[in-house]
């Protein structure tokens, strides 16, 4: 529990240094620990909004070296409406609360690799042990090797999963946008 706290902690004060203005666009964050994913940072980018049409205007932005403390950062900075990342990151945030549930708009058998008890926030002291968190078991990510738009760009990695964090600006439209990456 200490370390939820922490975490809240540290997200709180690299919110309040980096500012919480507005922004525009639609972001998705890659950072990948077995290879650089900005080799396809521009196919990608170009592809999806071809697909999507003129709005929302998306941009990919990658990581070409993996570091823990870059998610941290990335995360705690709430700029970004899809994450894609290591298994072991996207369990470990989402452990702690910090992705979306994906039960609404995929199919949990479908993509079951993605499917693990993760936390999700409560009223105030109504969750697991008085805390603000209760652990559930819901879809919280996709599987790049699932996902077909990464498949035509030639990387679909095994190890990496799209999420979408609990700070995206608009949850509906990134998992509209997910969709079209999978679909």
């Amino acid at each position: 529990m200490k370390r939820v706290w922490g975490l809240m902690a540290i997200i709180s004060i690299i919110l309040v240094l980096t500012g919480c203005g507005g922004k525009s666009g639609f972001t998705i964050f890659i950072i990948d620990n077995q290879g650089d994913p900005s080799v396809i940072s521009e196919q990608l980018q170009a592809n999806l909004q071809q697909k999507l049409g003129e709005e929302p205007k998306v941009e990919v932005v990658t990581s070409a070296m993996y570091d823990v403390q870059k998610i941290l950062v990335e995360y705690a900075a709430g700029g970004h409406d899809i994450f894609i990342l290591p298994e072991a990151d996207m369990k470990q945030y989402g452990n702690n609360g910090s992705n979306v549930s994906l039960d609404d708009t995929f199919d949990q058998e479908k993509y079951e690799r993605g499917v693990f008890e993760g936390g999700v926030f409560v009223e105030n002291d109504t969750g697991d042990d008085g805390s603000d968190i209760k652990k559930e078991t819901h879809l919280y990510g996709i599987p790049l090797e699932d996902m077909k738009m990464f498949q035509e760009v030639q990387y679909a990695a095994k190890n990496l999963f799209a999420t979408i964090p609990v700070s995206a600006s608009n949850i509906e439209e990134s998992k509209k946008v997910l969709k079209a990456l999978t679909e």
